[in-house]
């Protein structure tokens, strides 16, 4: 694993321990019978009743047991070992059957050989800054799809990440264009800082992120053979993704919608996608 690979997931490993504590990403909430899942997704994905969901980059698998929850049958992959241990206690306490594998995305045939296997590949929320090449990742993607299943992904929109968060206003000092908006494979090495979940909380490691342009994670899909069916572009994100989010709609004390409601012009501040494997019927 490259060296930027292993500072994320040490950072990540780290970042489990805080958010498993008490009702900070929602664990109370879901040990209570709640699901995670966000509106968009749920509308969007659709009925998964017996349906086999491949859940990449899952972190602590709580969305994963989510989608569980609603009948799929889950696998979910993450490359932090912490997560994955977490996820599989998760499953156990809840009774909430899911089958977890400890892999970063470019290694994850070495531990799942379940290819052409799934009806459903999905990624969500602060996935694919921490990937360093798309292309290989929609092969992935494709890899795992059954002929007439799809892929989705409901993300950041690439524009949001050109604007300051809140924490970058003392210096940015006016709402505007901040970060580059097209891919550098350098990436950016931020230092440890607040986490995202629990501003009381302190990260004691960085983290390493990529941008990744629109036509970069369409074009994934394409080369991958994937047919693109659906893109759509919202005004609200998961989390505060630019500085001047409100709540704009409440699903849980842990999770809701952001929006810049009281700005004078919009800034597309997250997308989905749904992309389709072909042949075969459709999942």
């Amino acid at each position: 694993m490259r060296e930027e690979l292993e500072l994320n997931r040490r950072h990540w490993d780290e970042a489990t321990e805080i958010h498993r504590r008490g009702n900070v990403y929602g664990v109370e909430d879901f040990k209570a019978g709640a699901c995670r899942l966000h509106r968009v997704e749920v509308e969007e994905v659709g009925d998964v009743q017996g349906k086999r969901l491949l859940h990449l980059q899952c972190h602590f698998g709580i969305d994963t047991l989510s989608w569980a929850r609603r009948g799929a049958q889950v696998t979910g992959v993450d490359f932090s070992p912490e997560a994955i241990e977490t996820a599989r206690r998760l499953s156990a306490e809840c009774n909430v059957p899911g089958e977890f594998a400890c892999s970063d995305i470019y290694s994850v045939t070495e531990v799942l050989k379940a290819f052409h296997e799934f009806d459903i590949v999905y990624t969500s929320y602060g996935a694919i800054n921490w990937l360093p090449d798309l292309r290989s990742w929609g092969a992935l993607i494709a890899r795992y799809l059954k002929p007439g299943g799809f892929f989705y992904i409901v993300e950041a929109h690439p524009t949001a990440r050109m604007f300051p968060m809140e924490e970058d206003m003392p210096q940015a000092r006016v709402f505007g264009p901040w970060f580059p908006y097209f891919h550098d494979p350098k990436g950016i090495r931020w230092p440890p800082g607040v986490d995202y979940a629990d501003t009381s909380a302190m990260h004691t490691i960085g983290d390493h992120e990529w941008q990744h342009s629109m036509s970069d994670i369409i074009g994934a899909m394409v080369s991958a053979g994937l047919v693109i069916e659906q893109l759509h572009e919202f005004p609200y994100c998961a989390w505060p993704v630019v500085a001047g989010c409100q709540i704009v709609e409440q699903f849980s004390s842990s999770h809701a919608y952001y929006g810049r409601v009281e700005a004078p012009t919009d800034v597309p501040l997250m997308f989905s996608l749904r992309a389709r494997a072909p042949g075969g019927p459709r999942a």
